[in-house]
C-alpha cells in the first residue's frame, strides 16, 4: 500500500515524500486506518518495522491545531526513545507549524521542562516517572487528552513501570483513544489491553518472530575469567561494521570498555547515568564513521535508531526472552542480514539460552573462539579499514565460512 492510498493531508504527505517514504510497512497498513476510525489498537510488531509512524501519522492528522492543550500523550521506556519520537513528529509537521512537541524524562532539569510547558505542546512524549511528576505538579494537564499511546509496552513492564503506567491511564479521560504498541505480547500487555482499553483491535504482524530469519545466532561457552578474551577474539574475526555490545550493568560496561581500549579498540559507551548532552554526542558519533563499537546497557539502548548495525554481542546473557529479542531487534533490519553473538560462562546459562531459542523456533550455533595468547596480540594489532583489528596472518574478510563456528554443532530448537 502506498502513502497516497490512506488519504492524508498534503502537508503530511509532502513531509513523508521529502523523507523518501512512499510505501507503508505492514504495521502501518493495518494500524493507520483503524486509528483514523477512532479504534483502540494493540499493535504487536518487532523492532524496526515502523511502529512509530504507525501511530504518529494518524495522530497528527487528527490533532486540532487551534487547541493548545495536550491532546496526545506518548509514554515510552527511555529518554532516547522520547527524543527519537519527538524528532520523527517534528519531521512530519514540517509543513504544519501549528503543532508543537515536548519530550520530558528524568535526569533533566525539571524547571526547564516546566517552562517548556508554557509553549502549550499538543503532543507530549515522556517516561512514566517524570510524566507522573508533571501531572502531580499540574504542569501536565490531561483533561483534553484525545490519544494515549503506550510505546514499547513490554519493555516498560520489564523495567518495572507497570504501577506508574496504570496511574497515568487512570488520570486520563475515559473518552481517550488508547494505542498500545509492543514487540511481544506478554501476560502484562494482554492484561492491560483487556482492562484499560475499549474493545481494542489486535494487530500482529507476520509470523511469530519472523524477523529473526535474517539473523544468524551464535553462542560461545567459555570460563568466566576468559569472557573478555573471548570478546577480543570475536572482534578480531568480525569484519569492521557497526556493532553493539550489551552488558547487564553499568559497572560491566566500564570493565569491557577498559579492556577493549587496552587492546587498542576505539569504543563508545552508553549507560543510564550519563547526561543527555553526552548521550546525544555518543549517538551522533556512533551514527557517523568515527567509531563502530558501542558498549551499552539495555536501558540506555532503548531508542537507539541506527539502521546499519551488523552485529549484536551479548557480553552478558540477557535476563529474559524479551530482552534477548529486543537486543536482536537492533540488527537485521529492513531485510538486511545481521548477527547475534552471546558469550556464556556456565552450562546453566547455556540451558537458559537454548530454552529462549527454542521458544522462538529459530536456530543457533555453538561457536569456537581462539583464546590462547590473545593479550600478547595487542602488539601485533593495527587499525584497519577492513576490520576492527588486523592480527598478522589471521584476518581474512573473504572467507565463506566463519572460523569461529564449531563443526557439526548447529542446533535447532
Amino acid at each position: 500500500m502506498q502513502i497516497k492510498d490512506i488519504h492524508l493531508p498534503s502537508n503530511i504527505e509532502n513531509a513523508l515524500k521529502e523523507q523518501s517514504i512512499f510505501a507503508l510497512t505492514d504495521i502501518q497498513q493495518k494500524a493507520i486506518p483503524l486509528i483514523q476510525k477512532g479504534e483502540d489498537v494493540v499493535g504487536i510488531s518487532q523492532t524496526g518495522t515502523g511502529k512509530t509512524l504507525a501511530f504518529l501519522i494518524p495522530i497528527i492528522q487528527k490533532l486540532d491545531v487551534n487547541n493548545l492543550s495536550t491532546q496526545a500523550l506518548i509514554v515510552v521506556p527511555t529518554r532516547e526513545l522520547a527524543v527519537q519520537i519527538k524528532k520523527e513528529g517534528q519531521k512530519l509537521c514540517k509543513y504544519n507549524k501549528g503543532i508543537h512537541f515536548l519530550a520530558i524524562y528524568g535526569g533533566a532539569d525539571i524547571n526547564q521542562q516546566i517552562f517548556a510547558f508554557k509553549k502549550k505542546p499538543q503532543v507530549v512524549i515522556g517516561t512514566a516517572g517524570r510524566l507522573l511528576d508533571h501531572i502531580r505538579r499540574h504542569t501536565l494537564k490531561l483533561n483534553e487528552l484525545k490519544f494515549l499511546v503506550l510505546d514499547e509496552a513490554d519493555e516498560m513492564f520489564n523495567m518495572g513501570f507497570r504501577k506508574d503506567i496504570i496511574k497515568i491511564i487512570e488520570k486520563a479521560p475515559q473518552t481517550r483513544q488508547t494505542l498500545l504498541f509492543s514487540a511481544t505480547m506478554n501476560d502484562e500487555v494482554l492484561d492491560l489491553s483487556k482492562n484499560y482499553m475499549l474493545e481494542p483491535k489486535n494487530i500482529e504482524i507476520g509470523k511469530k518472530n519472523e524477523s529473526l530469519k535474517n539473523i544468524t545466532q551464535t553462542y560461545f561457552l567459555v570460563p568466566k575469567d576468559k569472557k573478555k578474551k573471548a570478546l577480543h577474539s570475536l572482534l578480531i574475526e568480525l569484519e569492521r561494521a557497526k556493532t553493539l555490545i550489551f552488558c547487564n550493568t553499568k559497572k560491566m560496561v566500564g570493565g569491557v570498555q577498559s579492556y577493549l581500549e587496552k587492546m587498542g579498540y576505539p569504543v563508545l559507551v552508553l549507560h543510564g547515568d550519563m547526561p543527555q548532552s553526552q548521550r546525544n554526542q555518543v549517538m551522533q558519533t556512533f551514527r557517523g564513521t568515527r567509531s563502530d563499537i558501542l558498549i551499552t546497557t539495555d536501558v540506555a539502548a532503548r531508542g537507539i535508531d541506527v539502521k546499519n548495525i551488523k552485529s549484536v554481542i551479548n557480553f552478558d546473557l540477557p535476563p529474559n526472552k524479551e530482552q534477548y529479542l529486543h537486543r536482536m531487534g537492533r540488527t537485521g533490519r529492513a531485510g538486511e542480514d545481521g548477527n547475534v553473538f552471546t558469550i556464556l560462562d556456565s552450562k546453566e546459562q547455556e540451558t537458559k539460552l537454548l530454552e529462549v531459542v527454542k521458544s522462538t523456533n529459530s536456530k543457533i550455533s555453538l561457536g569456537f573462539l581462539q583464546l590462547k595468547n590473545l593479550d600478547e596480540e595487542k602488539s601485533k594489532t593495527s587499525k584497519s579499514s577492513q576490520g576492527f583489528s588486523k592480527p598478522v596472518a589471521r584476518h581474512n574478510t573473504k572467507r565463506k565460512r566463519s572460523p569461529f563456528l564449531a563443526k557439526n554443532k548447529k542446533l535447532k530448537h
